[in-house]
């Protein structure tokens, strides 16, 4: 008999930090939400040796090195993980956090270790400065946390969760041509975050928790939009020095479009490219969506990809069956 795990683990959007400064005392602070369409589809299984199946190279090689890092302190037995679908790197959608757990729970679960969410975070490195995509992992959903005291080696936390509202919708606006920053490439931009108006983190705060957490609550959608936008305006400010400006072209071209026209609740994801439009409804997403078709064709923008995409309320979801050898 063989047993064989999956596990289907969201794709998540980052909203924004309530505090970007290195130097203070608490660091930080993150609101971010689970997607549908993206996902992980991982599976592990008995092997003969350590395999990986999967079709992108690199994300191979991570799944190899979490492998090697479990050994290190556990006792794992061989396994083979196929990927069956994976969140694209580098888009801003929490692909790092979201691989590298999946295949993390995967081990555990297969080799009966019983390690926590936090556990298995902790092992590889994972909420050095966000911890949302540790909770969109565990439950889904809606999640604000306050990051962490400075110098502190515990994972953000997390001060709030929340169903997203199903009538809600979200447009996702994609620039094929462009990747996010990430790596050693996005822990220099965070070093090069300094000085900063404490305007801004009290800003971000008081939208937080003024517009943002009620609005979800009482299904006030104007409301939350608009504070969402402000956070991003501020976000825009600290990383490109400019209200309204993305890191990509096209897609900053797009958000004006929306701003001038009185918009609210758009921006982009982490570091991007994959920007993000609330919707209210499915009426008025599939009319913002032909608006926003229109203007491209309009402006002869190439390359950008248009998606409908929901809040998706489950963390990760696992599967277990056993197949006769």
């Amino acid at each position: 008999m063989k047993k064989i795990i999956t596990v289907d683990a969201p794709a998540r959007i980052h909203l924004g930090f309530l505090e970007t400064n290195e130097n203070s005392q608490r660091k930080f602070g993150s609101i971010g939400l689970g997607i549908s369409y993206f996902k992980n589809i991982f599976k592990i299984e008995s092997s003969n040796k350590r395999d990986v199946v999967c079709k992108n190279k690199t994300l191979k090689k991570k799944i190899f090195k979490i492998m090697s890092i479990f050994s290190k302190f556990k006792t794992i037995k061989n396994c083979k993980i196929t990927v069956n679908q994976n969140i694209p790197f580098h888009e801003g959608l929490g692909s790092g956090t979201q691989h590298s757990l999946t295949t993390g729970f995967l081990i555990s679960e297969f080799n009966n270790l019983k390690m926590s969410i936090e556990q298995i975070s902790e092992l590889l490195d994972r909420g050095r400065r966000s911890g949302i995509g540790i909770e969109v992992f565990k439950n889904g959903g809606f999640v604000i946390d306050v990051g962490k005291k400075k110098d502190s080696k515990l994972l953000p936390l997390k001060i709030f969760e929340y169903k997203w509202p199903k009538k809600w919708k979200i447009i996702l606006i994609q620039d094929e041509s462009f990747f996010g920053l990430h790596g050693q490439n996005e822990k220099k931009e965070f070093l090069n975050i300094k000085k900063i108006k404490k305007s801004f983190a009290q800003e971000n705060c008081f939208e937080t928790i003024m517009k943002i957490l009620p609005g979800i609550i009482e299904n006030d959608f104007d409301n939350f939009t608009k504070g969402v936008s402000v956070i991003q305006k501020n976000m825009s400010k600290i990383f490109y020095g400019k209200s309204n400006q993305y890191a990509s072209k096209k897609i900053t071209k797009i958000f004006n479009y929306l701003n001038v026209n009185g918009y609210y609740g758009y921006g982009q994801s982490s570091w991007g490219p994959t920007g993000f439009v609330f919707c209210e409804n499915d009426k008025s997403s599939l009319n913002l969506l032909k608006d926003i078709q229109n203007f491209i064709e309009l402006k002869k923008i190439q390359g950008i990809n248009l998606r409908i995409v929901e809040g998706r309320n489950k963390g990760k979801i696992k599967t277990t069956r056993i197949k006769d050898d």
